[in-house]
């Protein structure tokens, strides 16, 4: 057998496409995940599902855990619950362990079940084991924390990210681990990078600079949960409108406010020269390279894209301001210019001025001026990230 990958959890970020890409890198892939994870069929005979299943034993120790983990005081009833998980699973645990895995590779982020499968399955792991980690929050997380204690090999996108954690966890948290800087698993794989075939901006034909917004949904009201308004872009959307440029609005779900009205039907409606309200791109984790190869030549036709939708009082935007979006590889693989504002976002800001691949602006009226011909869009690949992370 050749190269065999290991892929701790987190499939709910690894779609089809990204499997293809890994595929180049590796000939053999065993992903090891649970029910509560989001799943759909992978059309590859090199690739094999282990699925810690749905049953009534595993659906209440996983729910115990998940809302325990908050919770630096139910530390014991965390373990507890873990430690019974593998008591009941033995055959996962079994089927995780003959794989005879080369490599494996434990990411994505604080709200996939990557870091619950590793805690899991660590009586097993036999080989080498890389924590990718992505995506974060402010407070403490049972199974962030013990996830990054015990894997010592760590690949993080950025230094804040670093200092992040070292901030919520002390100084001395990765004194015994070996970092990897500067490698993003956002990147996408060659297969879509080299199918892309640029259409032409619609700003030649009308001469206004046009700023796409993408996200899955909108909120027509700002919520306090988990994203805390960041998905609330009524606001945005009419400082854009105001300062003269066209915005095309990629979405899959709009959430009514209140009383039950669409904010953005309202903005479509007034605005209706200026806001476009558009179909949803196919750039999902069940999208097909063919499909996410349409999407970004869609976006090409764009000249600005928005990275970050600020809710300046709430802790999500704490992490924002160092924070790399799935969307800015998308923007960069497409030939848009990715824009964010002076100050609020250190690595994006750094990035830009360093890689000359994005625009910092003081006011939105700047960008009706913009020159992007300047531009160097930053494109490596998905392959490249994994060679780097399993060769650190």
């Amino acid at each position: 057998m050749g190269k065999v990958l290991l892929k701790l959890g987190g499939r709910k970020h690894l779609g089809e496409e990204r499997w293809k890409g890994a595929l180049t890198v590796f000939d053999k892939i065993y992903c090891a995940c649970i029910f509560r994870e989001d799943s759909w069929s992978v059309k590859d005979d090199r690739i094999e599902i282990i699925e810690l299943k749905n049953n009534p034993v595993n659906f209440l120790l996983t729910w115990i855990v998940l809302n325990a983990r908050f919770h630096k005081s139910l530390f014991i009833v965390n373990w507890i619950a873990i430690i019974a998980l593998r008591i009941f699973n033995l055959s996962w645990m079994r089927r995780i362990r003959d794989c005879q895995a080369d490599f494996a590779l434990c990411s994505y982020g604080d709200y996939d079940r990557s870091d619950l499968v590793y805690l899991i399955a660590k009586p097993v792991l036999k080989c080498k084991i890389v924590r990718s980690y992505k995506e974060t929050r402010v407070g403490y997380n049972f199974l962030e924390y013990e996830t990054l204690k015990r894997i010592h090999n760590i690949s993080l996108y950025d230094y804040e990210l670093k200092l992040f954690l070292e901030k919520k966890y002390g100084d001395a948290f990765f004194e015994n681990s070996k970092i990897l800087l500067g490698y993003d698993e956002n990147a996408l794989p060659s297969c879509i990078l080299n199918g892309i075939k640029l259409q032409n901006k619609l700003s030649s034909q009308d001469e206004k600079k046009h700023i796409v917004i993408l996200s899955y949904r909108v909120d027509s009201t700002k919520n306090r949960d988990r994203d805390q308004g960041r998905y609330y872009y009524v606001d945005t959307i009419k400082e854009l409108i105001n300062a003269g440029l066209a915005v095309h609005l990629h979405c899959a779900v709009f959430n009514n406010d209140e009383n039950g009205i669409n904010l953005y039907d309202e903005l479509k409606h007034q605005h209706p020269e200026q806001f476009f309200v558009e179909k949803p791109l196919n750039m999902k984790r069940d999208s097909s390279d063919e499909e996410w190869i349409l999407s970004c030549e869609i976006l090409s036709r764009y000249d600005f894209g928005l990275l970050h939708n600020f809710e300046t009082e709430s802790t999500v935007s704490v992490f924002d301001r160092i924070n790399v979006p799935h969307r800015f590889f998308a923007y960069e693989a497409a030939h848009v210019v990715p824009i964010i504002k002076k100050g609020s976002n250190i690595v994006l800001d750094r990035m830009f001025k360093d890689k000359k691949c994005g625009i910092v602006y003081d006011n939105l009226s700047e960008l009706s001026n913009a020159r992007i011909d300047d531009i160097e869009y930053y494109t490596p690949t998905y392959e490249e990230y994994l060679y780097h992370v399993k060769d650190m």
